[in-house]
């Protein structure tokens, strides 16, 4: 397994272990370090210049044919080779003086690099890789996409590239601009290959603009509605995961809290569902990061999804979406033009509709509890009635769930599951934020649970027989959680947790300068 992560430049290679206790009937599956290689963020004169949270290793893909590991962050390349998986070593850099690289794809030689430049503008170039005499890569394509090119996700055939675009917003001047969010399509011929012609689609959601009510009614969010802004420039594809056949692939909409369907025949996007709320009654969270302690408990608000990663997974005879809940708002406040816009809230800074509500909420709680859930950020805009709000609402699951892909009913949720095991297995890490080099571990935990707890990201997912293991790279500060499915999704189940933090006592940074610290922020397992 390899784990890129966007704060401390570093990759991970690990191996998954099966652990047998007594009764032998009892496995727990974990991780073990085989290695980690540390990646500059930049060179002068050639030299490779080491520093925590430089963005050095954002994403990655791999060779397994060559044993190559390829690692963008930056405007940097890296070539690893781990033909020696306990002694990687960093083969080659390129780098991209005119651009932001923010995905790659290895596929059949070649590979596809997402980048963007001014104005988010945004482009994939496609490089065959040659290894004799000498290897090299050589531009075939540099295709223009759209605005902000978030993923890459190629076909098992390579013939086919899909690109889910954000469309970030920018000012140009004192005008705000929201581009559209899009799907891309690059098509290969058959008999050519990738290094022949192609056909690029733009997939749009223009179509959906007329029935944005219906949608919202259905529980998709239609988030920034100011200067005029449609329902297709407000949707921001984030993740692409195709079903088993690669008829379909489906495309997390994550602050819209939502999954986009596109028919790969008619390369059209068929629906938008609707990902639900997460009832926090029924669940466990930690509100607070004033109170010093760790405090899961429930709380009468409600959860958007909102997911990050995505996989299709098929059990039996079922198939299924997995979902890694991270939660994430629309802030544009610090873009021109905006008007300021940001959806996030303190509970302490939103007015409570009438005594019946104030009682729904807070009523049997004591008054030093009810201080503690004030400085919960929450949505301004869901819930409100008037200029009050009946209804809460987080951002973020701290979950992974699944859904039937026939229905898009969710039959799983891991409810509190994730933030409780972190509590109990690496308390010190707790919600930590590790955002900052110049923050000790330890004060730093707790810094998290007013906004998204954990922040569960990435997923990778491996069949071993008949059971499914998954692996879940949480973002806060840095762990990897590992769970299973030995049946049906009845008897999914918690196996282990693995963090590469060493120490709680130091700072981030001091501990990454001694090499004593890894996986920070996963933003992609492989």
């Amino acid at each position: 397994m390899v784990l890129s992560n966007n704060i401390g430049a570093v990759l991970t290679f690990a191996f998954v272990a099966l652990f047998v206790c007594m009764p032998v009937s009892v496995q727990m599956i974990h991780l073990e370090k085989l290695s980690t290689v540390y990646l500059p963020h930049t060179y002068v004169n050639g030299v490779g210049q080491y520093m925590y949270d430089k963005d050095a290793a954002v994403m990655s893909t791999y060779d397994e044919h060559d044993s190559t590991v390829y690692a963008i962050g930056h405007e940097y390349l890296h070539v690893i080779d781990i033909s020696n998986v306990t002694h990687p070593a960093i083969e080659s850099k390129h780098q991209f003086f005119y651009a932001k690289l923010r995905a790659i794809e290895f596929c059949d030689d070649y590979l596809f690099i997402a980048m963007t430049g001014d104005k988010n503008t945004g482009r994939v170039e496609v490089y065959q890789i040659q290894h004799a005499p000498t290897e090299m890569l050589v531009l075939v394509h540099n295709i223009t996409v759209g605005v902000k090119p978030e993923m890459i996700q190629a076909t098992s055939n390579c013939r086919t590239v899909v690109v889910a675009m954000e469309g970030s917003p920018y000012n140009n001047g004192s005008d705000f601009v929201d581009p559209e969010g899009a799907v891309g399509i690059i098509r290969f011929t058959e008999a050519a290959g990738i290094g022949g012609s192609y056909q690029y689609t733009k997939l749009d959601f223009k179509k959906f603009d007329n029935i944005w009510q219906e949608l919202v009614s259905s529980g998709v969010r239609f988030i920034y509605r100011e200067n005029n802004n449609s329902f297709s420039n407000d949707v921001e594809p984030e993740y692409i995961t195709f079903n088993k056949d690669e008829s379909v692939a489906y495309i997390a909409l994550q602050e819209n809290n939502a999954i986009a369907e596109v028919d790969m025949a008619t390369l059209e996007i068929t629906d938008i569902h609707p990902l639900g709320y997460k009832n926090w009654t029924n669940s466990k969270l930690d509100v607070s990061d004033r109170d010093n302690m760790v405090n899961i408990r429930q709380w009468p608000v409600m959860g958007m999804y909102q997911p990050d990663a995505i996989k299709f997974i098929t059990i039996g005879d079922k198939s299924y979406l997995l979902t890694a809940n991270e939660g994430r708002a629309k802030d544009y406040s610090d873009i021109v033009g905006s008007g300021g816009f940001n959806e996030e809230s303190r509970v302490a800074d939103l007015t409570i509709d009438g005594k019946n509500a104030y009682l729904y909420f807070f009523g049997g709680f004591e008054k030093k509890v009810v201080s503690i859930i004030w400085r919960l950020m929450v949505s301004n805009l869901e819930g409100k009635h008037g200029d009050a709000y009946d209804d809460l609402y987080t951002f973020g699951g701290r979950s992974i769930s699944l859904y039937d892909v026939s229905t898009f009913n969710q039959v799983y949720d891991s409810g509190s599951e994730i933030e409780e095991k972190i509590a109990q297995q690496y308390s010190g890490l707790f919600n930590a934020n590790g955002k900052s080099q110049t923050s000790v571990v330890s004060e730093s935990k707790d810094s998290r649970s007013d906004a998204k707890g954990p922040e569960v990201e990435s997923l990778a997912v491996v069949q071993d027989g008949n059971t499914t293991v998954i692996f879940v790279g949480i973002e806060r500060p840095g762990l990897i959680a590992v769970y299973s499915i030995p049946g049906d999704v009845s008897t999914i189940r918690f196996e282990s947790l693995w963090s590469g933090i060493t120490r709680t006592n130091d700072t981030f940074g001091n501990l990454y300068d001694q090499r004593l610290i890894s996986d920070i922020g996963p933003d992609d397992l492989r």
